[in-house]
């Protein structure tokens, strides 16, 4: 009998799904945008760009923001004043605030599910690896997407998720769209699942509303929402107990 999950191949967002950054990147939009404009922007309104869509990359998303306020500031100052925040002189910056949101136990049922696991995220790599080896969840995932891989093309754009997906082929799994899923907490993550032909669960961090929130991402795509990690192994291993929006 064929005991393989329905879904084989789980793909994880890291930021808000794996990894909390309320204290992170969330941080170093805002010190980044003051120290350009004097202006200080709430976490609420962070998210309403989030919200907008096209904003998975914090340096565009933080430009932005700074140019919105009337500055004219290229990328390239934007990126280094928010990376002298985020990561510091020595990986001893705010990153260093950052925790798990998932339980290593968890990602073990996963794997004991027969799930091959992986992560497509907006990260630099060397910040995607400083986190996996923190936290010790490397022996977890079988790949990683980092923003290096993803050229021009980031989410909402289904391309990294595909260049996931081509990724577990190449390696001779036969691992196609429709077995696999994408865990994000993002309308950006949800779009990219739908635009790949992936099942998109949408994941509610506890710093954001899980009502609006929630609604927001099934608007978008998702087809359904989890607020507790630890109930993603049960959540995966029955889409037959979803809804189908």
């Amino acid at each position: 009998m064929d005991t393989s999950p329905l879904l084989s191949l789980v793909l994880f967002d890291m930021d808000g799904v794996l990894v909390n950054v309320s204290g992170s990147y969330r941080r170093a939009i805002e010190e980044t945008v003051y120290f350009f404009t004097g202006k200080d922007v709430t976490p609420d309104m962070i998210q309403r760009y989030k919200n907008r869509g096209g904003f998975n990359d914090d340096w565009v998303l933080t430009h932005e923001i700074v140019g919105d306020f009337g500055m004219e500031v290229t990328l390239d100052r934007i990126v280094n004043e928010f990376q002298r925040r985020y990561r510091g002189n020595d990986w001893d910056g705010f990153i260093m605030e950052e925790s798990p949101i998932i339980q290593t136990a968890t990602l073990q049922e996963l794997k004991d599910q027969g799930h091959v696991l992986g992560i497509v995220t907006g990260r630099p790599r060397d910040e995607a690896n400083w986190a996996l080896d923190r936290f010790g969840w490397r022996k977890f995932f079988s790949l990683l997407v980092p923003q290096e891989k993803q050229d021009d093309r980031k989410k909402p754009d289904p391309f990294p998720l595909l260049y996931a997906l081509g990724i577990v082929r190449g390696a001779g799994l036969p691992v196609h769209a429709e077995d696999s899923v994408y865990i994000g907490d993002s309308v950006d993550d949800m779009v990219a699942a739908r635009a790949a032909g992936m099942s998109a669960i949408g994941f509610i961090p506890s710093y954001l509303n899980p009502e609006s929130h929630g609604k927001l991402l099934l608007d978008r795509g998702a087809h359904v929402i989890v607020t507790d990690p630890d109930m993603l192994p049960h959540t995966i291993a029955n889409p037959g107990e979803w809804g189908k929006p």
